[in-house]
């Protein structure tokens, strides 16, 4: 399934903030990957690092929040890679998932949209999703 990637202006600026993420020691880290998506698939705004989004992988997504425990199973697959589903739903706005020892993503849903991060063994999944879920609550505020 085709979907559109579109970078609307303004995205960049939303994109760079949401790639690094304030830790306790006081410093920064980046995030691997990540992006702002409508629920069809369709990209407004990635890193340059982010592996794609595709409506297949959408539709999925949808499945997965509204029924995390029949879904679970499945995981999570962003840009072709697959995350085993460690937790999260529509209750929570939040899904999170982990592939192997080194990587997660966490990925939060909007009225219209998923802010994904996806991360490295240089963050804590709990840092990761602090961050994107309170990016994701920003954009719910402009009505998003």
């Amino acid at each position: 399934t085709t979907t559109t990637t579109t970078t609307m202006s303004g995205w960049d600026a939303m994109i760079e903030s949401l790639s690094v993420i304030a830790v306790p020691d006081g410093d920064a880290a980046a995030l691997s990957a990540c992006c702002i998506a409508d629920h069809a698939g369709n990209v407004w705004g990635q890193s340059a690092q982010f592996p794609g989004f595709n409506a297949d992988e959408a539709r999925a997504l949808m499945a997965l929040f509204a029924d995390p425990i029949e879904r679970a199973s499945e995981g999570i697959t962003i840009g072709g890679s697959r995350y085993v589903f460690l937790n999260g739903g529509d209750d929570y706005g939040v899904v999170r998932g982990k592939r192997g020892a080194q990587h997660g993503v966490v990925i939060k849903k909007t009225k219209t949209a998923f802010v994904i991060g996806i991360h490295g063994d240089n963050l804590e999944t709990r840092q990761v999703s602090a961050h994107v879920e309170q990016f994701g609550d920003y954009l719910a505020s402009q009505g998003m």
